[in-house]
Formats: structure tokens, C-alpha cells, sequence
């Protein structure tokens, strides 16, 4: 008779550890433990939940903030000369080299962001005050030299800033720029 019920029991046993269905986790989230206890810790934000989570783990949506930015550009094509884009564009070649800082005019390669101009500014741009106190400066990084090919646009797409920006950093009438030139860049 004890043999009987310790292979019953045995049977039950394997049974119910064979069909137990352990919930299974959501991608994204692990089991851990938390003073002791059964927690779930998101693996993309580092957020942990006592409570099991049912959908997976995402990453959260960051506010893109959109800034307005007066240059506007042409992407040279195939075949194009400045020449022709100075047509397209109702400007003349002196123009476009002043908007450019070119060195060879000529050396122009498919693919190449040539500036043609500038809109409007439409809107004013908040402008946030910084705590001078809380940051360290540091002079190397707030000059640039300008160089071969700098235009105020790719200057201010390298800095993260807009064009508006560096020509008021630098107190700018125009749109030229100087190969040589020292830029204040915050």
C-alpha cells in the first residue's frame, strides 16, 4: 500500500511539473529579484515593475523639437554646373560663390549641398538662458575656423545650431563667411 501511494503521489508530481505552464515574460523584461522578492526590471529603461508586465518592453518616445532653419539648399545632380543651378535658382554665379565659400568653383562632385539662399525668418525662436556659473568653458570648442568649403549652414549643422544662431553669436550683417574667419560657437 505505501508503495502505491508513493507512486501515486510520485506520478502526481511529474504530472503537475510536466503541464505547469510558467508565464512566460514579454520581450524586453527579466525576472529579478528585489529584497527578496519576484520583480520584473525592463530591459531598455532600466525601469522595474513588482507587478508582471504584459506588453513588451519599448523605448520611450522622445519630443523631437523641430527648428526652423532659413537656409535652403540644392543637392547636386547628375550633369548639374553651378552654372545651371544659378539658372534654376534666378541667381547669378557671383552670388552663389558668395553664398558658398568655395575655393575651386569647378570641383563641384554629384551629391554636394550647395546653398542658394535664405528665407525668411517666419517665426522667433525661444531663446533659453544658460547658467554661466554651472558650466566650465572651454575655448577650444566654442571657436571654429573656417575652412575650405564652410558655408554657415554645414557650420551650424556640425555645432547642432541653426544659421540664425551663429550669425547672431557672431554679429553677422550677411551670409559670408571667410575662409580663416574665427566663429564664436556656444
Amino acid at each position: 500500500m505505501r508503495k502505491t501511494f508513493l507512486i501515486f503521489y510520485l506520478l502526481l508530481f511529474i504530472s503537475s511539473y510536466t503541464y505547469a505552464q510558467e508565464s512566460k515574460l514579454p520581450k524586453g523584461w527579466d525576472k529579478i529579484s528585489l529584497n527578496g522578492k519576484i520583480a520584473y526590471m525592463n530591459l531598455i529603461t532600466g525601469d522595474v515593475s513588482k507587478v508582471l508586465p504584459i506588453n513588451p518592453a519599448t523605448k520611450p518616445q522622445k519630443k523631437i523639437k523641430v527648428e526652423y532653419d532659413p537656409t535652403i539648399t540644392h543637392i547636386v545632380q547628375k550633369g548639374e554646373t553651378l552654372s545651371t543651378i544659378a539658372r534654376m535658382y534666378n541667381l547669378n554665379l557671383g552670388k552663389l560663390y558668395q553664398l558658398n565659400s568655395l575655393e575651386n568653383f569647378d570641383k563641384i562632385e554629384i551629391g554636394d549641398e550647395i546653398v542658394v539662399g535664405y528665407e525668411d525668418l517666419k517665426q522667433k525662436k525661444e531663446v533659453s538662458s544658460i547658467d554661466e556659473k554651472s558650466t566650465e568653458v572651454n575655448v577650444e570648442k566654442m571657436n571654429h575656423i573656417v575652412g575650405s568649403g564652410d558655408t554657415l549652414y554645414s557650420i551650424a549643422k556640425q555645432y547642432g545650431k541653426s544659421v540664425t544662431e551663429i550669425k547672431s553669436m557672431n554679429n553677422l550683417k550677411s551670409n559670408t563667411i571667410f575662409i580663416g574667419q574665427r566663429l564664436f560657437i556656444e
